[in-house]
């Protein structure tokens, strides 16, 4: 029941929002899985996630357009039969299953280490955490992640007490499934995995030596499994782990030595399985190296803040959840001795936060969204916690309910901008903190559209951060806003775009003059009207 009104909660945000900014690049992709029987458009995320975002336009009859460009071709298939609405609904539609999953793990889990009551109450805190309701409602790849990461996690940590045939192919089957949701998965696997080994051994369940063999046997159970998957998930392709070049070996760059060269031969070979595996992790590994545009506490930078990911949290998660994060850590020093196990999700997750931090992509707190399935489980068993630890039972039952009560409005007065949430600490002035997909994600152009029609604006100044095209929503005549050239009459400009400047350049004052200007209207969360009469005019 819990679970069914967070999906009614999610369904309804799909006739408000337009298209984020990576939507049509994850439909594009799986469509040319499902239709074309590749994966070669964009590797640099893995296909299970975009598959299932593709699958409901291709039930419904939509095929690949054929454009080059990959934000084209998606945009063409949301536009299929000028059923906009219809089609982006559908591709949000495959996300679901990704996020009753989640919630089933986080019941399994915490009733697995607690008991029944700390799940019903870890489910209901999971189920209204603004950010995880907001990208269960995109056709992104975030969800998936991180269902598929915690059931892999909880599946080990069973593993761990009985390594099994069953145990160990199933985690082999949840591993594949992890790595093809989402690369950080080969991040956040490890470290969450060696939390909960680590509390596994202070519980001392590996003191019985002679079960260790049985372990390692069993491991194989697992891997060998996860690697067919994951070759599988590619449709058992063979290629070349680089393109072959008409620039002659000897004059390319990095080719001056022997073995170099020796190097380039062995990756044009076309014997390699899933090279567009291999080709995502290199396209991720050299756009990390490299950084990209992000804001964070009104500073703007390509490489990154080791403490983007914690600030982000701290102004992103509702603080009613914090609070009972700090009860379950009161309730843990009591039986922690016996029971380590319990510290498990909670160690997993800070790991987790902690192999984020070198990142020098600092663009949303979606990027540690796997975290909050962990915390759910801890905040939930605070709340049990809680409930029966007074000598007055009213007064424990009465603290739970005010902070689940907390959480559930704030998550209520939320709707519909979820992935814009932020707590109270930030929630009057937001961005001044975080900008890009914490904020704006490009999904309110049917919102300025709708604002700008009933205004009766005769024309458009536009700067618009996000990948929907524009002529395409409605809009009265536009034309795009010059940087650096103040302008007057009706403008409309992204919050992307005021603080952080075009997407595509490395500066980030092209419209800050804008700042300077009070806007008429905040459409949605993200996007900044404003009316600058000529003179002589109102």
């Amino acid at each position: 029941m819990i679970t069914a009104v967070a999906l009614v909660r999610i369904v309804a945000t799909y006739p408000v929002f337009s298209q984020s900014w990576d939507e049509p690049a994850h439909l594009a992709t799986g469509m040319e899985w499902l239709d074309q029987g590749r994966y070669t458009r964009e590797p640099l995320h893995p296909p299970l996630a975009r598959v299932m975002i593709a699958l409901g336009p291709y039930l419904a009859g939509a095929r690949s357009a054929g454009h080059t460009n990959t934000w084209q071709e998606g945009n063409a298939l949301l536009e299929w039969r000028d059923a906009y609405p219809r089609n982006l609904a559908l591709a949000r539609l495959g996300v679901l299953p990704f996020f009753v999953l989640g919630a089933a793990v986080v019941f399994l889990w915490a009733r697995w280490l607690f008991d029944d009551a700390a799940a019903v109450a870890a489910v209901l805190l999971f189920t209204t955490i603004p950010p995880v309701l907001g990208h269960a409602g995109l056709a992104t790849t975030e969800m998936a992640a991180t269902a598929m990461i915690a059931w892999t996690l909880y599946a080990f940590v069973r593993w761990l007490r009985e390594p099994t045939r069953g145990w160990s192919l199933g985690l082999g089957v949840t591993a594949a499934a992890a790595v093809l949701s989402k690369f950080s998965a080969l991040l956040f696997l490890p470290a969450g995995g060696l939390a909960l080994y680590l509390c596994h051994r202070a519980q001392g369940r590996d003191r019985d030596v002679r079960g260790r063999p049985d372990r390692l046997r069993a491991a194989r159970l697992a891997y060998l499994p996860m690697l067919v998957l994951v070759w599988a998930g590619y449709r058992f392709s063979v290629g070349p782990l680089v393109t072959a070049m008409d620039v002659p070996l000897e004059q390319r760059p990095g080719t001056h030595f022997p073995a170099e060269r020796a190097a380039y031969r062995a990756a044009e070979a076309a014997v390699y399985p899933a090279p567009e595996f291999f080709q995502g992790l290199s396209m991720l590994y050299r756009k990390n190296q490299a950084g990209q545009k992000a804001y964070l506490l009104g500073e703007v930078r390509s490489t990154g803040w080791w403490y983007f990911f914690p600030v982000a949290l701290a102004v992103k998660t509702p603080l009613a959840l914090g609070c009972l994060l700090v009860a379950f850590l009161w309730a843990l020093r009591r039986d922690l001795a016996p029971r380590w196990e319990r510290a498990g999700p909670l160690l997993a997750a800070l790991l987790i936060l902690a192999v984020c931090l070198p990142s020098r992509i600092n663009i949303g707190l979606r990027h540690v969204l796997p975290m909050y399935p962990l915390l759910a489980i801890c905040a939930g068993a605070g709340a049990a916690a809680v409930w029966t630890s007074t000598r007055r039972p009213w007064l424990g039952a009465a603290v739970v309910v005010a902070l689940a009560g907390w959480q559930v409005v704030s998550s209520v007065r939320a709707h519909p901008d979820y992935v814009a949430y932020f707590n109270e600490i930030a929630n009057r002035h937001p961005e001044r903190v975080l900008i890009d997909s914490d904020l704006d994600n490009g999904m309110d152009l049917r919102r300025l559209a709708d604002t700008v029609r009933a205004l009766r604006v005769p024309r458009l100044w536009i700067a618009y951060a996000g990948s929907a095209d524009l002529a395409r929503h409605g809009l009265p005549p536009y034309r795009a806003l010059p940087p650096r050239t103040p302008v007057k009459g009706w403008i409309a400009a992204s919050l992307y775009d005021i603080k952080l400047g075009s997407v595509d350049t490395d500066t980030h004052d092209e419209f800050a003059w804008l700042e300077r200007e009070r806007p008429v209207a905040i459409v949605g969360r993200s996007i900044y009207l404003f009316h600058l009469p000529m003179a002589g005019q109102r």
